[in-house]
């Protein structure tokens, strides 16, 4: 009697099915649950929704992420310029430190 190398097992918490190796458990693959028909029954309708749903969500972290990068220029920029500004008052002609020479 021969064992098979892979067991299959289902996930208690999401439904998903897993195949994973018997000797250490790795996870060879992984199959999402299988939805549920909604009352119609059109699957086509179903996963348009899905992907609108999923674009949508996109698009909102793309936003969020394009705003903290605006956020970030600007307050570079800001600092950037107060120091630019502190130079002039301060008339400080002299060269930054250079790494090299800190040796």
């Amino acid at each position: 009697m021969t064992l098979e190398k892979t067991i299959y097992v289902d996930c208690p918490c999401c439904g998903a099915r897993i195949e994973a190796l018997r000797e250490n458990g790795k996870v060879l693959q992984h199959w999402a649950k299988p939805l549920a028909k909604d009352k119609e029954g059109d699957p086509i309708k179903a996963a348009t929704e899905r992907m609108k749903a999923e674009k949508e969500r996109l698009s909102k972290y793309l936003d969020g992420a394009k705003d903290v990068l605006a956020d970030q220029k600007r307050a570079a920029m800001e600092k950037f310029e107060r120091e630019k500004e502190r130079i002039k008052r301060e008339k400080d002609d002299s060269p930054p430190p250079r790494p090299f020479d800190l040796d």
